[in-house]
Formats: structure tokens, sequence, C-alpha cells
């Protein structure tokens, strides 16, 4: 397969850049907010959101060529698809964008002296930013995380450990689909004491607990039907990314299953565009690990029968399991 481009090919690569701060601003400016709602003119927009009509129309314009948005006449609506990621909810979509945003500030800044040798350039998160990031990861997080949970065989899966899973939102996605289920969430101390009080009065009270450590050294514990690795491996260098299956590994019951939920990428790592990308930004701590690097470490720990679920184009998951 080859991913040669021509001149037009590599013009077109290169407005990606623009064409997702039109999407972004669109976005920190409630335009995509008005047209998931309901269809709208440019002008109906601009007034109510108070922006230049003109201006209005022609970014409206630009997300319906890029297929964000549908006209219908005069008036334009946001692509059904995704409608229900633009509602100003818990699931908007809107502060990854602006996470998205702030990455690419920051690869501006940082990725040729990177490329040189030097250290990423970091600066600790302002409150504001914090936030941001923290609702970012629960939207997508919680995306994919449902999207697991419909993809998982979980018959017969009574307790689980999520390692490093934050606030819980894989967890939460896997017992909202099995009512059998109880989850232990494995994160930081500070995430443990403060997360349990987002769950109280909720159906997953008394079903998902806490255990506040580092994943590289805290007791998993033993028996699970399932330990879950989500999002966490990439964050590694491949030594310690196949230590923590092995780990995972001895924490499983006899017959239970390892499942890596991730990045996906090529075996040449050099065709899968997102994947490639992703490995620059996780810098030089961590990687997009392809299948076969994933199949390794799995059967390296002693599971069998390995398989791969896609979520999608640019995720995976990847299950390994324990003889019973």
């Amino acid at each position: 397969m080859s991913n040669q481009l021509d001149l037009d090919g590599l013009q077109r690569l290169l407005w990606n850049f623009a064409a997702h701060r039109v999407i972004t601003v669109a976005s920190r400016t409630g335009i995509l907010n008005i047209l998931a709602d309901r269809p709208a003119t440019p002008e109906e927009v601009a007034t109510e959101l108070g922006l230049d009509p003109p201006a209005t129309g022609k970014m409206i314009r630009a997300l319906c060529a890029q297929g964000l948005v549908e006209a219908d006449g005069d008036s334009y609506r946001l692509a059904a698809a995704i409608r229900p990621h633009f509602r100003g909810d818990d699931d908007d979509f809107g502060p990854f964008l602006e996470h998205l945003h702030s990455m690419y500030e920051r690869w501006g800044e940082s990725l040729e002296p990177w490329l040189r040798g030097q250290p990423w350039s970091t600066a600790p998160r302002t409150l504001e930013e914090t936030k941001r990031f923290g609702a970012a990861m629960k939207a997508i997080g919680g995306q994919m995380a449902r999207r697991a949970a419909q993809a998982l065989d979980l018959n017969g899966v009574r307790t689980m450990l999520d390692v490093g899973g934050g606030w819980g939102q894989f967890a939460k996605a896997l017992c909202a689909a099995n009512p059998g289920l109880e989850a232990t969430v494995l994160d930081i101390p500070r995430v443990a004491e403060q997360a349990p009080a987002s769950i109280a009065g909720t159906e997953f009270e008394g079903r998902i607990s806490w255990i506040g450590g580092d994943y590289h050294e805290t007791d998993y514990g033993s028996g699970y039907d399932l330990v879950l690795l989500a999002n966490i491996l990439h964050q590694e260098h491949a030594p310690k990314a196949a230590e923590i299956i092995r780990r995972a590994t001895t924490a499983l019951a006899p017959g239970g299953r390892v499942v890596v939920v991730d990045f996906a990428i090529d075996d040449a790592k050099q065709e899968h565009l997102l994947g490639a990308l992703f490995a620059i930004n996780m810098r030089s701590f961590g990687d997009t690990y392809s299948e076969p690097e994933l199949r390794s470490w799995m059967e390296d720990a002693g599971l069998v029968d390995t398989e791969r679920i896609d979520l999608g184009p640019d995720r995976w998951i990847m299950i390994g399991h324990k003889e019973s």
C-alpha cells in the first residue's frame, strides 16, 4: 500500500490545520451547538450569537465542505451522526477540540527542538487547562468506553480490574452493559480519594471501588475475570508496557482475559496516519504499539487465543485469554 501524494494532495493535507481551526472556532463560538439543535441560516446563526453574518456564512460553508454540516436550501444542519456530540452536555465534544488546539500549539513550540535532541518543553497545566483536559478525556473516553462495552462479550464476567482507569469511564460503561459486574479501578491516590463521590447515589455505587497507587508497583490483587488496560500502554516504553501486561495476567482468575484498548497502527508503523502522529505525541516516554507487538507481549505473559476487535478505524481492542 502506498501513501504517496502528488503536489495537489500535499497542498490539501497542509490545509488540514486550517480546517481544524475552523471546526474549533465554530465549536467555541456556539455555531456547532446551534446547528446540532436545529436547522438555521447563517444569518440566523450570526444574529443569535452576535457574529458577523458574511464571516459566519463562510465558516458554515467551509464546515459543509468538510462534511460536518449538511445544506438544505438556505439552511444548514450539523451532520446527523455527530449531532449528539455537540449538545452542550457532559459528552459534548467541544472540550476535546480545545484540547487538540492546545496540543497543536505545543507541537509548534516543541517539535523541532525535540527532533534536535532537546527535551520537549512542558509546563504545568493551569486550573482551567486541567478542567478542559478532564472534560476532553471524559468526552472521548466515554464514547470509546461505550463502544468497547458493546464489542466485548461480558457473559460470565463478575469481577474486573480497570488499571489506570481514572474516574471510571470504562468501568461504568462495562458495568452498565453487565448488571452483574463489579469493578475495581486502580489509579493515583488523589483520583482514588475523590472519584467515589462521583458515583454516590447512582446505579454504580457499591459496584465500583477505587484503589490508590502506582500501576507499576501497587499489588493488583488476584482472581479477576477481566483486567482492562485502556489507553495505558501507549504511555509507556515497550519493556514497561510488556511488564504491565504480565502483571495484569497474574491478576486473572483461570479463564480470565486481559483486554487492551488503545490506538491502532499498521505493523510497519508508516501507513496509519493517526497512529503515527499519536506516536509523536507520546514523544520519548511512550509509543503507538502494533498488533504483532501486543500479541507477542500477551503470549510471553502466558495468554493464549489472542484476538483483535476494531473500534472504528483508529482504535482497537486486543484480547488475551488465560488458560483455565
